[in-house]
């Protein structure tokens, strides 16, 4: 099957509108040019063919025009904005007049906030009667207007309840063949260890000559993929054990977060509007208009969502290529390490990080608090960057992503007990990089950690860095580099000397 793939334009915040081929791994796929509105109607053909209530249409609208504009560049590095297919969102292909879809026309421009920012638009196609909490599925994507419901609009849908039966040798195939689990003996049972508050599982109970446990995302990824989409509908079950054979009483098809489908369809035929549809599943939202071009724009990668005004355009997709190589490099990084955290660490740097920039310096300091000569900010979830502009202009643009992308990892490690100065000194030294004389540019009675968390002049603050890097350089000869990733989380004896000198 040829995919198509679609391509957003430079020059403004909407599709190309001339035709492209694209090389991609090792061939030619087509690369199909069009604007949002068509886009949209072509998500709404793909989505919601079997829609007929003209409101449920209309919101499934909205939201793939708001999912739209919120990932937009999500395959920037193959060179093109969304694939066709489920990874993105299911796109049939455009024919003339596919634009003037009534449900499009009628809600052309509108898109989902919750406070003034685009909402993650997840839906589905039938949540069972109880919405799921996107942070049980994904725990980088909680938000408060994504949270367990009770759905009572879906209950007479085809996929309201279904029962599957599952010989144990099957199961035995998906756990030891498909997810690698080291089973003790034969497969003689599983049952639900935990479950959230929508009632879905969470982790199933696995005994076979010893008792593990799986997480039940994991296992029915693994079986559908295996046995077909359709062998475990949701993680909204009950499993009884009949002989050899574990029987799956459940509801809903799909992971429950957002819309339900099912239920939206249902509201629309009660003659609920597109607006109270989105005011159920997303409750605390809104409906807006598109943001004005002259307003920031957006652009999103596998694991980066930028937002940068229309004077940074020319450097944007750079510096979100430059990202995802850095993420890349600084992911083996840490997977070397083989702490304990590091599978806490490599999650992190899988889910999608915030980075904006700005227009001017003063935007930068007036926005993120910090001082002029400062490259960058970050708070442990997101970056703030000068212009983009301005950091290629000194040619620090690359080194500045590292460091703060760096800095989110050992931000998220660090222990409340070691002092903020190690924080900056390993990133200095993990980054590689190299920082000016120190130590006598501080000023009498300032100490270390006062200079570093709160530098009263560029000079000062350089000062700071080359002290910190110099004190992790020491701790590192003496210990070892793995040494300094188990001292940021647990210092012992001695060490927390070491990390707590001023």
């Amino acid at each position: 099957m040829t995919a198509e793939f679609l391509k957003a334009g430079a020059s403004q915040p909407v599709l190309v509108r001339r035709l492209e081929i694209s090389p991609w791994r090792g061939g030619l796929l087509p690369v199909l040019p069009t604007d949002l509105e068509s886009y949209v109607a072509g998500v709404v053909a793909g989505e919601a063919a079997i829609f007929r209530a003209p409101a449920a249409r209309e919101a499934m609208a909205i939201l793939a025009r708001t999912w739209a504009l919120r990932r937009r560049g999500r395959h920037q590095a193959e060179g093109f904005d969304f694939c066709t297919l489920t990874h993105c969102q299911v796109f049939r292909s455009l024919v003339p007049g596919a634009a003037e879809d009534p449900a499009v026309h009628r809600t052309q421009g509108q898109v989902l906030q919750f406070r003034g920012n685009a909402v993650d638009p997840y839906y589905s196609a039938d949540c069972g009667g109880m919405t799921e909490a996107a942070g049980n599925v994904w725990p980088d994507s909680a938000q408060p207007y994504l949270v367990t419901l009770r759905d009572p609009y879906c209950a007479g849908s085809e996929h309201a309840t279904w029962r599957r039966v599952m010989p144990l040798e099957q199961a035995e195939q998906i756990l030891r063949r498909d997810m690698r689990v080291a089973l003790g003996g034969p497969l003689t049972r599983i049952a639900i260890a935990k479950s959230d508050l929508s009632g879905r599982a969470q982790v199933l109970r696995v005994e076979a000559g010893i008792e593990k446990q799986v997480d039940a995302n994991a296992f029915r990824y693994t079986a559908n993929q295996r046995w077909g989409w359709a062998t475990l509908e949701s993680n909204l079950y009950t499993i009884d054990q009949q002989g050899g054979a574990l029987v799956f009483e459940g509801r809903g098809l799909g992971h429950g977060v957002g819309l339900c489908q099912a239920g939206a369809e249902a509201m629309g035929r009660m003659g609920q509007s597109a607006e109270q549809i989105l005011a159920f599943y997303f409750p605390g939202t809104r409906l807006a208009a598109l943001p004005d071009p002259a307003a920031d724009l957006s652009l999103s990668s596998e694991h980066f969502a930028m937002a940068f005004p229309a004077s940074q355009r020319e450097w944007a997709p750079r510096a979100l290529e430059t990202l995802e190589r850095v993420r890349r490099e600084v992911s083996a990084r840490v997977a070397q390490t083989g702490s304990p955290w590091s599978a806490a660490l490599s999650h992190l740097l899988g889910s999608h990080i915030r980075v904006r920039t700005f227009e001017t310096t003063s935007e930068f300091i007036h926005a993120s608090g910090q001082p002029g000569w400062a490259a960058a900010s970050n708070d442990g979830e997101s970056i703030d960057l000068q212009p983009l502009s301005l950091l290629e202009r000194k040619g620090i643009l690359e080194t500045t992503l590292r460091h703060e992308l760096m800095h989110l990892v050992v931000h998220h490690a660090r222990a409340a007990s070691v002092p903020q100065w190690y924080e900056e000194g390993l990133v200095l030294y993990l980054t590689h990089q190299q920082a000016g004389p120190g130590g006598s540019e501080l000023a009498p009675g300032r100490s270390l950690e006062e200079a570093i968390s709160s530098p009263r002049s560029e000079a000062e603050m350089k000062a700071a860095y080359a002290l910190a890097l110099e004190r992790v350089r020491r701790i590192a000869a003496q210990r070892g580099e793995a040494a300094l990733w188990r001292i940021l989380r647990e210092p012992a004896g001695e060490e927390r000397n070491w990390v707590g000198e001023r």
